[in-house]
């Protein structure tokens, strides 16, 4: 992991010029239509994560995400053979949204509370009220719909598109190769913050996706924390973009990494060193998994934490951003004092963040300006961009 930030120029363009440098319009941020055509031909089109595995651990143990965008609820559950699915939330005999509560467990049957129509937790469904009066209804033929779902390292995706075009491997490539192995179900959820903003789901993605704005938005908050080079800027010290995902790393700044003794003791302590991301590019690694999802790792001596993104669309100018922080257990209190501190330092750099998010998308929506400008350390939204529009095109009629 040891890095050293280049100051040579324009150097990520010159590795991906297929990426452009033009301007960008602003009308994707606004368009109901290019909302709708987001919807249709990403959302539904694309593997998108729903949660983890770690959060439904016993049989019968279920949690329900709302992809509102698509407005569809999708049931994860852990069925008494062991065996996690995913379905529609919704009841074969009216529609009607089957279970109303987030996560919980049920005790191997699931009970729609309109007419109590019965489903196993595996899917089947079991028993209906006054069957007799129903004509030529048929259980088998009547279960809950089942989403195409698979896991990787922990992580739950479904594909709201009966047939996917690609596996979940293929369509994550790179980001799954980078990150095979990696010790997700060793650090545990800690805390799970969501903000609704008024702004576009692309506005706080792009934010996320660079380094540029740190060392100005977030001076107070996080000081010199990422000011990585003698202009005392913060820019990507490496940075892969895969066929629709990206990563981009970064080193801590002089004043937040370890010093030569504690680097020293850490690298030759057994239990410190015995935790550790081997699969990390760098100190901190921004992987963004298309469209909506990003896995935020962090390691600092014996300090290891990861964080996830979901950007909601809820409207073309709401969103919802959820933040989960995950930590490995602590060795010491001192590892959990400094945890608690990291948690905080989290929340106020996101409520900065979110402050920011809304600013820019009043900017966007007075039309003041038809295209925003990127520099060479924003190549990774110029990706993000190019991907949706490249995704889009293609599904749109010749």
């Amino acid at each position: 992991m040891a890095m050293k930030t280049e100051l040579r120029e324009k150097q990520w363009v010159e590795k991906y010029p297929d990426v452009g440098t033009e301007p960008l319009p602003t009308e994707p941020y606004l368009s109901q239509e290019r909302f709708a055509l987001e919807r249709d031909l990403v959302f539904r089109r694309s593997w998108i994560n729903v949660g983890r595995v770690d959060e439904i651990p016993g049989i019968g143990d279920y949690f329900v995400r709302d992809i509102a965008i698509c407005k569809a609820s999708i049931l994860v559950v852990r069925g008494s053979d062991g065996i996690v699915r995913a379905f529609h939330n919704v009841c074969s005999h009216r529609s009607n949204t089957l279970v109303l509560d987030e996560r919980g467990t049920c005790p191997g049957r699931l009970n729609c509370h309109f007419h109590n129509w019965v489903y196993s937790d595996t899917g089947e469904l079991l028993w209906v009220p006054d069957e007799e009066n129903f004509f030529d209804l048929d259980k088998r033929d009547h279960g809950l719909t089942p989403v195409n779902m698979d896991i990787w390292e922990g992580f739950v995706f479904v594909h709201l598109d009966p047939e996917p075009a690609q596996t979940l491997q293929s369509y994550l490539g790179g980001v799954a190769d980078q990150l095979a192995g990696c010790p997700f179900d060793k650090m545990p959820l800690s805390q799970t913050y969501r903000v609704e903003e008024r702004a576009n789901w692309k506005v706080g993605l792009d934010a996320q996706n660079e380094l540029y704005h740190f060392p100005f938005q977030h001076r107070h908050v996080a000081g010199d924390a990422f000011r990585t080079n003698d202009k005392r800027q913060s820019r990507y010290q490496d940075l892969r973009l895969y066929n629709y995902h990206s990563v981009w790393s970064c080193e801590y700044g002089e004043s937040h990494k370890l010093t030569p003794i504690a680097s020293t003791l850490y690298k030759f302590d057994g239990i410190l060193r015995a935790f550790t991301i081997p699969q990390m590019i760098g100190e901190m690694d921004f992987f963004t998994v298309f469209p909506n999802f990003v896995i935020l790792l962090y390691q600092l001596g014996t300090s290891t934490s990861y964080l996830t993104y979901h950007f909601w669309p809820l409207a073309v100018d709401r969103t919802i951003w959820e933040i989960r922080v995950h930590f490995r257990e602590p060795l010491s209190v001192r590892e959990r004092i400094r945890q608690e501190y990291f948690k905080c330092i989290s929340r106020d750099t996101l409520q900065e963040d979110t402050a920011m998010h809304e600013a820019v998308h009043s900017g966007l929506a007075s039309r003041a300006k038809p295209h925003i400008i990127l520099q060479d350390n924003e190549i990774a939204i110029r990706h993000f961009h190019k991907v949706m529009e490249d995704r889009i095109g293609a599904g749109l009629p010749t």
